[in-house]
């Protein structure tokens, strides 16, 4: 069983399992050694899916639990600068980019910051941080300072800026993409936000690890059928040409 499938697999069993079940049952429903079990468990707590505790793991409910930007952006950072990398394809000198508060987002600003003729609009405190000693010419979003993710920008004054502003792209990311295509993130006010830059972009591009694929949070964001990229690190995403052959995939 592939290391996705598994986890995956562990997630099912744990909504059938009244949440929580431990290692040692994985590991004989699994068939697999202790040690991948504990790995997968690692990747799915640092996805905020899970907690672990008592010997075994714990569904966290609605997988709503939002991790830090620190916490989330040294996570998987070999797939994450891959896709910027790949993203980073799609821009044109002077573009104008609309970039969300994503973890992702700030590896392509990382990418980008040497490039004076671009303009980023952003709602990401983390970016707006990095690319001010940089010669790209930056927009804050402004706005409250939410109180889930520390590194984000929410609320009217950020979603008004995003509303009446036309973009060339927008690159974002979020928390879920699922085996339907349906994306989808663990905040309501984030969404709201990242629904404005998705419907004043002229292209949609969807930066999406392979980890994240056959997941779900509690609130949609669009569907792959409405994005014009799908950018990942992992050959599986071409899996998702099945039911969207109209999809770019990077």
């Amino acid at each position: 069983m592939l290391k996705n499938e598994r986890e995956r697999e562990i997630i099912n069993i744990l909504k059938t399992e009244d949440g929580f079940i431990t290692v040692k049952e994985l590991c004989e429903r699994l068939y697999a050694s202790e040690s991948s079990i504990r790995r997968d468990l690692t990747t799915l707590e640092n996805r905020g899916i899970i907690t672990r505790n008592y010997g075994g793991a714990e569904l966290v409910k609605n997988f709503s639990n939002v991790i830090s930007f620190n916490k989330r952006s040294h996570h998987n950072i070999n797939e994450k600068k891959l896709i910027a990398k790949k993203a980073k394809t799609l821009i044109k000198d002077g573009n104008v980019i609309f970039l969300d508060q994503s973890s992702t987002a700030f590896y392509l600003a990382a990418e980008i910051m040497n490039n004076s003729t671009l303009t980023v609009i952003t709602n990401n405190i983390e970016i707006l941080g990095l690319l001010a000693n940089s010669s790209t010419n930056v927009i804050s979003s402004g706005g409250m300072l939410s109180t889930e993710n520390r590194s984000c920008l929410i609320g009217p004054d950020a979603h008004y800026i995003f509303e009446n502003t036309y973009a060339d792209i927008v690159f974002f990311s979020t928390k879920s993409l699922s085996d339907s295509g349906e994306i989808s993130d663990c905040t309501r006010q984030e969404v709201l936000v990242r629904n404005a830059m998705i419907k004043n972009a002229q292209k949609k591009v969807f930066l999406c690890d392979g980890e994240k694929f056959g997941t779900i949070s509690p609130f949609k964001q669009t569907t792959l059928k409405d994005i014009d990229y799908l950018v990942s690190e992992s050959n599986d995403a071409k899996r998702f040409l099945e039911l969207f052959p109209s999809l770019k995939i990077i």
